[in-house]
């Protein structure tokens, strides 16, 4: 392994746990991070060292593992503080049990992705010939002939975004002169109808995230936060006046989410089929050497796994049946997502974690820790699956030694979950949950479905056939629900950036800025939090 590569590797780990474990925190998007790991690797490269394709490549492939791990964790981890405040704040106090609680359950979740992983790589990439988009468009940068200018950019992006980020917040001797927020339009009252007030919050991360997330988001947006004044508020004004708006609004999204859930559960026995219809094929498709090599490493690598799983959940009380019902489960969940992944770019994790949590809740019985333990160890494990899939895609396509490329996404995998414990107890502890700054709009969503049974049965048909409506007509929820939830100055942040990704020519020109704005911003969170 190239010294120097490693030391990047390592640095860049760091990079994208930390930015990635705040944006899934602060918005309910989680989009990837190897674009914008590449364009930091090929600059590094470039300045410090030879402009190896492949050494690059290799960094690239170990350290973006951070970001999903941080993504999967942001969404699901938190939900344990609106399901059990005084517990999650007593983990708080003691950072070293925090942070090795955190790191003992992704490295556990990390692992199991890795040999899904393994099990499967041949299958879906040679075999099947998956695309994996975003594999195959770090491999379209690292070999593009204006690789330098879109760093380039990148680093305009970054500098620029530090310099507003400084003169904003004030640093030392430096004063803050820009505001953080503007106000655009006063709350108006029009009879029922209450609108409330426009405000344009100056925090570069929000727009970059909605250009890079593009018009994805725009629309799910939009419909939610104008869904929050002309429906759900109405309503709640007209035959619910009993209930406090917050009351309303919470039962009425537990109902949407409630929606989602089962509506998604009835595809678990074709998930199941699936899996074992995919695992058979693969099994006869291999040769007598491969399977000999399977066989190996299912008794050597595999056992390993499993024993730093059992005493994991063994840790957290988990009964044994419970165990090979998480593991067997995760495992099909971590196909499936990579599955899905491999041909339309996207990882699905929260569904995907839900398909497991819900019926452990009937099976089982659990503690609010062991259910947000089960839905985080399933994202986890799902989203590195993928994430790992994506990268030997690319050494796939750039003929990169594979065993090299283990050992890097096994480097990625440990120190990201070191790291992960660390910054995530930074962050809630400077920031806390449920701010505007933490908002933890899917773990928020994750607490309602747990709670459902708790608020009014007919706000919760209300929001339940709402949702219904919205997967009808093909509209995402949880994005509908971000524009419910969330403070209205953040949502329209997130629609301002995904307005530009409209309006502009020559998006893919921009991206690089873009990225570069969602970094710089991120990182100064985190410093924030540190100083």
């Amino acid at each position: 392994m190239n010294l120097f590569s490693f030391i990047v590797t390592l640095t860049l780990v760091l990079f994208s746990t930390g930015v990635m474990s705040f944006i899934s925190m602060a918005t309910p998007i989680g989009p990837w991070i190897q674009p914008t790991v590449v364009l930091i690797s090929i600059m590094i490269f470039s300045i410090f060292y030879r402009n190896n394709h492949h050494n690059i490549a290799l960094t690239v492939i170990g350290s973006s593992i951070g970001g999903i791990l941080a993504t999967a964790l942001g969404f699901s981890f938190p939900t344990l503080y609106f399901l059990d405040a005084p517990f999650f704040n007593n983990l708080m106090q003691s950072p070293i049990e925090f942070s090795l609680t955190i790191c003992f359950l992704a490295l556990s979740a990390g692992l199991l992705g890795y040999f899904i992983a393994e099990l499967f790589e041949h299958r879906f990439i040679v075999e099947q010939q998956l695309a994996f988009p975003i594999g195959q468009l770090v491999h379209t940068m690292l070999i593009a002939q204006n690789k330098f200018t879109q760093a380039l950019y990148l680093a305009v992006g970054f500098v620029t975004t530090f310099i507003f980020c400084i003169l904003q917040d004030g640093i030392w001797k430096i004063k803050s002169f820009i505001p953080k927020i503007i106000n655009v339009i006063p709350a108006i009252k029009l009879g029922i109808i209450g609108i409330p007030a426009i405000q344009l919050e100056m925090f570069p991360i929000y727009w970059a995230i909605g250009y890079i997330t593009g018009s994805l988001i725009t629309v799910p947006l939009i419909l939610g936060a104008c869904s929050k004044i002309f429906i759900v508020d109405v309503i709640n004004n007209l035959f619910f006046k009993d209930l406090s708006s917050v009351s309303f609004v919470l039962a009425f999204c537990s109902g949407m989410v409630l929606c989602g859930a089962l509506v998604g559960i009835t595809d678990l026995p074709k998930l199941v089929k699936n899996f074992i219809r995919e695992f058979k094929n693969k099994n006869n498709s291999e040769s007598a050497t491969n399977k000999n090599s399977m066989f190996e490493k299912i008794s050597v690598f595999m056992v390993a796994i499993i024993l730093l799983n059992i005493a994991f959940f063994t840790y957290f009380k988990f009964s044994p049946l419970l165990q090979i019902y998480i593991i067997l489960f995760s495992s099909i969940c971590a196909f499936q997502i990579a599955s899905i992944a491999g041909k339309i770019g996207l990882a699905q994790l929260g569904r995907f974690a839900t398909f497991v949590m819900v019926p452990a809740m009937f099976l089982f019985e659990l503690s609010f820790l062991q259910l947000t333990m089960i839905a985080t160890f399933v994202e986890i494990c799902g989203g590195v699956t993928a994430d790992l899939l994506f990268g030997r895609k690319v050494a796939h396509l750039g003929g990169i030694c594979s065993k090299r490329v283990k050992k890097y996404q096994l480097v990625g995998i440990v120190f990201s979950s070191i790291a992960a414990g660390i910054i995530f107890w930074i962050l809630i502890n400077h920031f806390s949950l449920g701010s505007n700054t933490l908002f933890v709009q899917r773990s928020q969503a994750r607490a309602l479905l747990i709670n459902a049974i708790n608020f009014n049965y007919y706000v919760l048909l209300l929001g339940f056939v709402f949702g219904y409506i919205l997967k009808k007509i093909k509209v995402n929820p949880m994005l509908v629900l971000g524009g419910l939830l969330m403070p209205f100055n953040i949502s329209l942040g997130l629609i301002i950036g995904s307005g530009f990704n409209l309006v502009l020519k020559n998006k893919e020109n921009w991206e690089p800025f873009w990225s570069g704005v969602f970094a710089s911003n991120s990182i100064w969170v985190l410093i924030k939090a540190l100083i």
